[in-house]
């Protein structure tokens, strides 16, 4: 697995400790395209993970993140059953 992260994980990451920033100010922030980014948050709202109560403006979605870990969990400790049995 690589150690490096994608643009949609390094957006995430650096939006939940800078709520206030946009795809624009994200862009500058880690200077990445700014479309490159803005697809980025697209993706994550659309993944549930980011809620867009208006136009540009987004929030974490915390219901969301907890099933996404919870999914992730899952999948590890299914992971690891296998590995066991």
């Amino acid at each position: 697995m690589s150690s490096e992260l994608t643009l949609k994980d390094t957006v995430f990451r650096e939006f939940l400790k800078n709520t206030d920033f946009g795809p624009s100010e994200m862009a500058d922030h880690i200077n990445a395209n700014y479309n490159s980014v803005k697809a980025a948050f697209a993706k994550l709202a659309e993944e549930g993970l980011l809620d867009r109560p208006e136009r540009g403006n987004y929030e974490p979605s915390f219901a969301g993140i907890i099933l996404n870990l919870i999914s992730r969990i899952d999948e590890l400790e299914m992971k690891i059953q296998e590995i066991e049995s």
